[in-house]
């Protein structure tokens, strides 16, 4: 007991979601919601609404490779009420293309995806508002119920290169308890509460930037996320999923930074000013293939 403690531990202290958990989510949407007050003199109350849509094109083959197939969307809406009410969005396009091969004696699998971008506010020209990045993974499969997978993020941000370490652990510790994800973006420990539904405790760590407007000098949003989460899921018909989740933000941050001095934060947005950390929800829905993909058809 004391050895699973320290590695609970251990990962959860390393802190992309890539396909590590046990399941395959063809189509996934998420309605995140959070609620706290800028930290000025009215104490002006902030609402922010994330809509995350994805869709996942796999194409499976005999030898268990995969062709990898990725549609991301997201659309973040910033309301500032009080004194001075305003209303900010900004947009995501994503992309990504990959493969992941396995080798002949299934223990090793080494993934690839590249991962064209669209980050913008969406009111001109767009010429600006790209990125490219990508990602490489190296999977260890140890049993059927573990494996250990270690790797490299990579994106053009605005402010610049970003480069993230991955190391995520899939691993089915019994018929009840299980704990999958890659750090530090994504990690959960679960609980199977009945053959459709599950609860848990997860880890969720999230940095993007977004292009402004000329309006606004071709700056950027920096978003910065932290948050911890308890979460209820389970089928509701068939492959379709629901999920509950209640989070609390440890660090939840969109400043405006300068175009060309990346790391000087700037006024003048006031949607984009400081806030407080708060508790927030999120409401999903997906259609869930669990065990694996079915294999690509031959004639």
């Amino acid at each position: 007991m004391k050895r699973f403690f320290y590695l609970l531990l251990f990962l959860l202290s390393c802190g992309l979601r890539l396909g590590a958990q046990p399941f395959v989510d063809i189509i996934n949407y998420n309605n995140q919601n959070f609620f706290s007050h800028y930290n000025d003199s009215a104490n002006s109350p902030v609402y922010i609404q994330d809509n995350l849509l994805n869709l996942f094109v796999p194409v499976k083959f005999k030898n268990d490779n995969v062709l990898i197939i990725r549609v991301n969307s997201e659309k973040a809406i910033v309301n500032r009420d009080g004194p001075s009410p305003l209303k900010e969005n900004l947009f995501s396009v994503s992309l990504p293309v990959g493969f992941m091969f396995v080798s002949h004696d299934k223990r090793w699998k080494y993934t690839g995806i590249f991962i064209p971008k669209l980050n913008s506010d969406m009111r001109d020209d767009l010429g600006n508002d790209f990125q490219f990045g990508g990602i490489a993974l190296v999977t260890r499969v140890f049993r059927s119920d573990m494996q250990l997978k270690i790797g490299m993020y990579y994106n053009r941000e605005f402010w610049g290169n970003f480069f993230m370490p991955l190391l995520g652990l899939d691993w089915k510790i019994n018929e009840r308890w299980q704990m999958y994800g890659v750090m530090p973006s994504n990690f959960r420990l679960e609980y199977k509460v009945s053959k459709n539904w599950n609860t848990g405790i997860g880890w969720r760590s999230f940095q993007r930037s977004f292009r402004l407007s000329e309006t606004f000098n071709n700056d950027f949003i920096w978003v910065k996320e932290n948050q911890v989460k308890a979460y209820f899921e389970g089928f509701v018909y068939k492959n379709l999923l629901l999920t509950l989740d209640v989070y609390r933000s440890i660090t939840y941050e969109l400043s405006r930074n300068d175009y060309s001095d990346v790391n000087l934060k700037k006024s003048g947005l006031s949607t984009f000013e400081p806030f407080q950390n708060n508790m927030g929800f999120t409401i999903g829905f997906a259609y869930r293939i669990l065990n694996g993909l079915p294999e690509k058809k031959e004639n």
